[in-house]
């Protein structure tokens, strides 16, 4: 877990103003232990991304929100695939055979 003043820390440029804005806004999700905020290592990624975004590419906010949705849309589908495939990993041989059949096929049209 990474509090607050550690995120900060690690993230130079970021400040508390950047960072309240964000939970605010449902871009990061701190846990609340007492009256501090800690981060998940994910939020401290997504922070490092929200920064990158805002300040070197600058993205306003709403475009910041588009572009984290679609990021989070992309990990969700790939977490599905993954799913996926060791469910199919799990068929018998000939299931799996099947649904290769398949796939090939629809790749060809």
């Amino acid at each position: 877990m990474t509090t607050l003043d550690d995120l900060l820390r690690v993230h130079g440029r970021l400040t508390t103003v950047h960072v309240e804005r964000w939970v605010e806004r449902g871009l990061l999700r701190p846990t609340a232990e007492g009256e501090a905020w800690t981060f998940e290592s994910v939020d401290v990624a997504r922070a490092r991304l929200l920064a990158e975004l805002a300040d070197e590419m600058g993205f306003d906010d709403e475009a910041v929100e588009t572009v984290i949705d679609l990021v989070d849309q992309v990990h969700t589908l790939l977490r599905q695939l993954d799913q996926l495939g060791q469910a199919i990993g799990r068929q018998p041989p000939e299931t799996r055979e099947a649904i290769a059949v398949a796939l090939k096929a629809l790749r060809e049209h």
